[in-house]
């Protein structure tokens, strides 16, 4: 301690000396007094640091003290202990031999312990082999079963002791059996016996018997041989319980396959307690992979017997020889059995959906007892390659992975080569009964039958009255219902059946057929030249810029009437069909996803990619809606609408006096005329199309009336008053076609809006408001064309 103090303290001593140098040598006034005060605060605190040593001094004295009376202490107490200290060693050598001498005795008592109960042990098994013995003298197979159970629970310790010689009973043969030859033999018999046991009582269908000798091959070691064995019996019962027993009419061989896997999906299910019970978990995945195999056995023996009963190779060689055939030379379906080939479908996909329905349940039940195995068993347990092979057939073999396994279940077996045939055989029919469903929809189409079109669509006022609330009008025809009936059919076909490539395929098929014969055909006909009439000499009135159908009512034009009509029908209801079938496409579409989505377990991401191609097919026919609405306006709705207002402005002019500006505020002619004629327009499409298409018509009929109604004020000649009647005007006629057409119409009639504004100012003054206002939609007036429509005004220079 003291040398640790002083080599804490010495750096502080240099440097006070080192410090007391430089006080000593301050010359300056200011760093002597510094140096004085700082003298003075050391010299203050060494009397501080004196007078503690000072104060401790008689504290210090009493501890020394104390300290020099417990050295003595000490010392007298270690000549005591010396002795002491003797003894325990001494001690300590004696307890050393007495412990080695312990674990020596431990020894050989554990020994003598694990002697007596290895004699024990074998007097045990001596009496077990003696009662084994007795039992199969008295054919007690159930104990001697149990007792042979209960001699291959004893440890291997017991068995390999030299004790067990005495274990074998004593007899008067000159030849000792070993205790593992008598059980061996024993075993060996006992297995016979039940395996006899076991024949005989399947033979005469006891069942008691059945249960009793399964769970007797367990006890003998003979799990294996046990599972196999009730694997035949459940295997024969399958057959018997998947036989009908009255006659069947309809899709037997569908019929025959269901029966089939409920017998193996109850067979399994109601065998699975007694399985694990008396074999332990995971034990079932054998029989469940026998059953599997035979399953599939019989089930391609359905369908061996299903393609030769259907004459299923005679319908794909007729479907193959129609589809080479020219469309134009022969029509597949007078070549082909239409009917027969539906039933051979509607049967196949019963087939498959039931073997998909089986997969699914097979692979639920293996799933759980495959992972209750490790390596090891899962060896043991597994069909070996040569069982699984022996199922198929020959030509077969050698291309089968028989050792390949999927969540427990056999990969492939003879049902998954049949499948493939099943599914190629599916697709070409579905394919053809597209195709032919398809041609007869469109060649049945109602079309020209259907009610409510007799008199034909007229701008002219005339035929308001008379065609006023006619009977409800059929809008579209049947050709749109029945292709999408046969579409959504085909397609949940290849869903049920939970193929992604059929659903590829059966997708693809639906979409070319649609789109070379269904659309093709309804565009076609929207976008047929709209039946026209004379201008003059037809009864209308003359100043009649446009006319659609036959005004008049001679006996000659009765003909001709008819023959609009049926034109008009027929555009209006394809039009109509385009529009059907955007809203059918997306509710198949949707309808298709949800029902891929609960159905399909698996992954089902190819499949909903196939669905997205025919969600993307229905742009097509949107943009085939748009381009029959654009030309349907272009012939139609522009020159209706050109039409209602000509004769809206017919004798109506915006230079106004006084009085005249007075008559129009009571008795507006345009407003009035303008409604009455585009009410006409609306009764007459209204009923003819449908709500979409409806709603389309009216948006591109307002359109044409803001282009030619501005078209038209740039042409016409203005004062204020007239000005502010064609604001008026504008407002009014805004608010009605807002009411007709239940949408906002203000971005459509910006444009006229500002040129009523500008139309309506007082005085040129007033011009610089219209200029200064911010355009608030894109197709506002520009300031060169509110230029030009000011001068329109006769009384603004």
């Amino acid at each position: 301690m003291p040398s640790v103090t002083v080599s804490t303290n010495a750096p502080d001593e240099e440097s006070e000396l080192r410090n007391l140098e430089e006080l000593v040598q301050a010359v300056d006034l200011a760093e002597i007094e510094h140096a004085y005060q700082t003298l003075e605060l050391e010299e203050a605190r060494i009397e501080v640091d004196i007078s503690d040593c000072v104060g401790n001094g008689s504290k210090m004295e009493a501890r020394m003290e104390k300290l020099l009376t417990l050295q003595n202490s000490i010392a007298a107490m270690s000549t005591q202990l010396a002795p002491m200290q003797s003894t325990i060693n001494a001690t300590a050598v004696n307890a050393d031999v007495i412990s080695k001498q312990v674990r020596f005795l431990d020894q050989k008592r554990d020994t003598l312990e694990h002697a007596l109960t290895t004699i024990k042990d074998t007097e045990i098994l001596k009496t077990r082999i003696a009662e084994l013995l007795t039992a199969m003298e008295a054919r007690d197979i159930d104990a001697a079963a149990k007792l042979v159970h209960e001699y291959a629970m004893t440890s291997p310790e017991t068995l390999d002791s030299p004790f067990i010689r005495f274990a074998a009973p004593s007899s008067g043969s000159t030849e000792a059996r070993s205790p593992r030859d008598i059980v061996s033999a024993a075993t060996k018999e006992l297995v016979e016996r039940v395996s006899f046991m076991f024949d005989a009582a399947i033979e005469s269908n006891n069942t008691r018997e059945i249960g009793r000798c399964f769970r007797l091959f367990p006890l003998l070691g003979e799990e294996l041989r046990g599972l196999d064995r009730y694997s035949d019996f459940l295997c024969s019962a399958i057959a018997e319980k998947s036989r009908f027993t009255g006659e069947v009419h309809g899709n037997i061989y569908a019929l025959r396959i269901t029966r089939l896997f409920e017998a193996i999906a109850a067979v399994i299910d109601n065998h699975f307690p007694l399985v694990e019970k008396h074999y332990g978990t995971g034990r079932m995945l054998r029989i469940i992979q026998r059953l599997q195999m035979e399953g599939a056995r019989r089930a391609c023996m359905v369908l061996d017997f299903f393609e030769e009963e259907r004459q299923v190779k005679r319908r794909l060689a007729e479907i193959q020889h129609s589809s080479m055939q020219d469309a134009s030379v022969s029509r597949p379906e007078d070549k082909c059995d239409f009917k027969e080939i539906t039933s051979i479908l509607a049967e196949s996909v019963l087939i498959m959906r039931q073997i998909a329905a089986f997969d699914r349940f097979m692979r639920s039940r293996a799933a759980s007892e495959e992972q209750a195995l490790d390596d090891r068993t899962r060896e043991q347990v597994y069909l070996s390659p040569d069982a699984i092979t022996k199922h198929f057939p020959l030509s077969a073999q050698p291309q089968v992975d028989a050792g390949k396994f999927t969540m427990g279940l056999v990969a492939q077996t003879p049902l998954t080569l049949r499948s493939e045939w099943l599914t190629e055989t599916y697709v070409t029919m579905e394919t053809y009964f597209i195709e032919t469903s398809v041609a007869k929809a469109m060649a049945l189409d109602d079309t020209d039958s259907l009610l409510g079109w007799n008199v034909p669509v007229s701008s002219d006022s005339g035929l308001t009255s008379r065609n006023a609330a006619k009977l409800a009008i059929q809008q579209t025809s049947s050709c749109v219902g029945d292709v999408f009936f046969v579409a959504k059919t085909a397609l949940e076909h290849a869903i049920a059946i939970q193929q992604p490539m059929a659903v590829e395929t059966i997708a693809q098929s639906v979409i070319g057929t649609m789109n070379a014969k269904f659309l093709s055909f309804i565009e076609h006909n929207a976008l047929e030249k709209w039946p026209s009439s004379s201008r003059a000499g037809q009864g209308g009135s003359g100043d009649s810029g446009w006319r659609i159908p036959g005004v008049g009512s001679s006996e000659a034009q009765a003909t001709a009437l008819t023959l609009q009509a049926s034109s008009q029908r027929r555009i209006l209801t394809a039009l109509n069909n385009l529009d059907l079938s955007c809203s059918y496409l997306q509710k198949t579409v949707d309808g298709l996803r949800a029902k891929i989505r609960v159905e399909w377990t698996g992954q089902n991401d190819r499949a909903l990619e196939s669905i997205d191609t025919l969600a993307a097919f229905s742009a097509k026919f949107t943009h085939a809606k748009q381009r029959s609405l654009d030309n349907f306006g272009a012939l139609v709705l522009r020159p209706w609408m050109r039409t209602i207002l000509q004769q809206s402005y017919r004798d109506m002019k915006y230079v106004l006096t006084d009085e005249e500006f007075n008559d129009m505020q009571n008795d507006n002619l345009f407003q009035q005329r303008f409604v009455i004629k585009f009410r006409d327009l609306t009764e007459q499409l209204s009923p003819r199309l449908t709500s979409g298409n409806f709603k389309s018509a009216l948006d591109i009929a307002i359109s044409s009336l803001t282009q030619d109604w501005e078209r038209a004020i740039r042409q016409s000649k203005f004062n204020m008053l007239g000005g502010i009647m064609f604001e008026k005007d504008v407002r009014e006629i805004r608010r009605y076609l807002e009411q007709e057409s239940g949408t906002s119409l203000r971005s459509k009639f910006a444009r006229l809006a500002q040129m009523a504004d500008a139309l309506a100012v007082e005085t040129n003054a007033d011009k610089r408001h219209i200029f200064d206002t911010p355009a608030v939609d894109i197709n506002s007036l520009s300031e060169t064309d509110i230029k030009n429509i000011l001068s329109n005004r006769i009384d603004i220079a």
